[in-house]
């Protein structure tokens, strides 16, 4: 299947055990992406999507980022800065930067927004048990030869929130 009908079948990100930091997407009912946590804490994950794969890991504690290689490459495809609200700028090599920032009050809607500060990629929360969101792409971004890359880390960034936040109410 490609991009286009993937996303035209509606894309959403499942937890199928929530004992596993494994996630499935799915386009429709077909599951057409993963995204497999290397291990049970840390941040080193492979997102498999549309024909394309790439590591994710976190770095960094003052200034975190995340950087986004192909498997086996020590070459950045893209890097994430994040900033202290949580959200962040996806920086490509080639210049192109796309905002990541909460878009409601209660922290279960992100995305990416294009140069003009629009939405082009939303993620909206919907497990309570089990993480889990659609993600929904605007027209004009469905078509980008990133959209697939941002899909992914989206959820990415998405999980590693969930999981910080519930650190720190266990913590506290």
């Amino acid at each position: 299947m490609d991009w286009r009908h993937m996303v035209e079948k509606g894309l959403r990100w499942t937890q199928p055990s929530a004992f596993r930091r494994e996630f499935t997407l799915l386009a429709g009912d077909q599951q057409v992406g993963t995204l497999r946590f290397e291990k049970a804490f840390g941040s080193l994950a492979t997102a498999d999507l549309a024909g394309q794969r790439w590591t994710l890991k976190r770095e960094g504690f003052w200034q975190p980022r995340v950087n986004v290689r192909q498997p086996g490459s020590a070459a950045n495809l893209a890097v994430f800065r994040a900033n202290w609200s949580g959200g962040g700028t996806l920086e490509f090599p080639d210049g192109r930067r796309y905002g990541w920032k909460c878009l409601n009050f209660w922290g279960s809607q992100w995305g990416f927004l294009s140069p003009d500060e629009s939405p082009m990629l939303t993620f909206k929360h919907d497990g309570v048990f089990k993480t889990e969101a659609r993600a929904e792409h605007e027209p004009s971004s469905r078509t980008l030869p990133e959209a697939p890359l941002l899909v992914a880390l989206g959820w990415y960034l998405m999980v590693l929130a969930a999981e910080d936040s519930a650190a720190v109410a266990a913590i506290g």
